[in-house]
């Protein structure tokens, strides 16, 4: 159902000044610069490789307290309940190295927010919680995420990471040398 509003019709309860003053807050939201000075690019890309390598850290030693000032409470929470579902679910803990990242795309909004959309390369092994021994072993697992960041105090930290895609390499067929690598 359409609702046809004629201005004619409302000239009393509308004046000119309100309109102006409408008008001009929806062209200052259209045409926002989200294109980041380098400046803030720079100090963008440092923390998020800062959180990206306190992340590994993170999932590698299972100790959250790494991620202190790299990311906010929440974000810290959230690695904390992905490592104890892992650790609940499977029994695995893991080993995990970032092999490197690219971003693809910065934003950063009335300077203290930025989206960051990248690709992140990961080795991941996986390893027996009890026992240690490893149950197997991804080289190269390609994610593209999005980070969240936030200005606080002066620091950017990671405010939020989703998860867009992942492409896990298919490992070489060991079926053709009789399943036995040597």
């Amino acid at each position: 159902m359409w609702v046809v509003f004629n201005l004619r019709d409302h000239c009393n309860m509308v004046s000119p000044m309100s309109i102006t003053l409408s008008l001009a807050m929806l062209l200052a939201t259209a045409c926002e610069k989200t294109e980041p000075s380098p400046e803030e690019r720079r100090a963008v890309e440092t923390a998020v490789r800062g959180y990206l390598f306190a992340l590994a850290d993170a999932y590698s030693t299972l100790d959250i307290n790494v991620l202190e000032g790299h990311a906010s409470p929440n974000e810290i929470a959230a690695v904390q309940k992905l490592l104890t579902d892992l650790l609940q679910k499977t029994g695995d803990r893991i080993d995990a190295e970032m092999v490197g990242f690219d971003i693809q795309s910065m934003s950063v909004f009335r300077s203290i927010n930025a989206t960051v959309r990248l690709v992140e390369v990961w080795d991941i092994t996986r390893y027996g919680a009890a026992d240690g021994v490893e149950k197997g072993r991804t080289e190269n697992s390609i994610q593209n995420t999005l980070l969240q960041m936030r200005l606080i105090d002066g620091k950017w930290i990671c405010v939020g990471r989703s998860i867009m895609s992942r492409e896990t390499p298919i490992p070489e067929d060991l079926s053709s040398s009789g399943g036995n690598p040597d």
